[in-house]
């Protein structure tokens, strides 16, 4: 049995629409790959203390595009120049993360360096969005 020219066609046709039927599903469905959504970090200008138990409350805010909260994420707080981590704290309905370093910190130079420095806030994503830096500063006093 031959197969004519149209009939190849229409069954290539056929195919192809099959085929773009495929992909539509696979690219809808659970396990499809989605884009991760931006956010904003910001980091505040807070005061510190070096004189005694070094002690600066740090803060963050993690937003989505449009301004709404992202609560239950992780946010680490370092030392901007070193890296060094001071700790982590949770974001909470508004967004918000403080984390006090006097509970953290043992060594006064690692604030005294930070005084300098200042200090990043990290946001490392998650499957739903991007990581994030903000950085923020201290006004040291005595």
């Amino acid at each position: 049995m031959a197969v004519s020219d149209a009939e190849l066609f229409q069954q290539w046709q056929q195919f192809q629409q099959w085929q773009q039927l495929h992909q539509q599903h696979q690219t809808s469905g659970p396990d499809a790959p989605h884009e991760k959504k931006n956010v904003l970090l910001t980091a505040k200008t807070v005061r510190g203390s070096i004189i005694g138990m070094a002690q600066a409350e740090m803060s963050a805010n993690l937003t989505t595009a449009d301004g709404g909260g992202i609560g239950g994420q992780r946010i680490s707080f370092v030392v901007t120049s070193t890296n060094q981590e001071f700790g982590t704290a949770t974001t909470d309905s508004n967004g918000d993360a403080n984390l006090d370093s006097g509970a953290n910190i043992s060594d006064p130079q690692l604030m005294a360096t930070a005084a300098f420095s200042g200090y990043t806030a990290v946001y490392h994503g998650n499957t739903d969005y991007n990581p994030a830096k903000a950085r923020g500063k201290f006004i040291v006093g005595l």
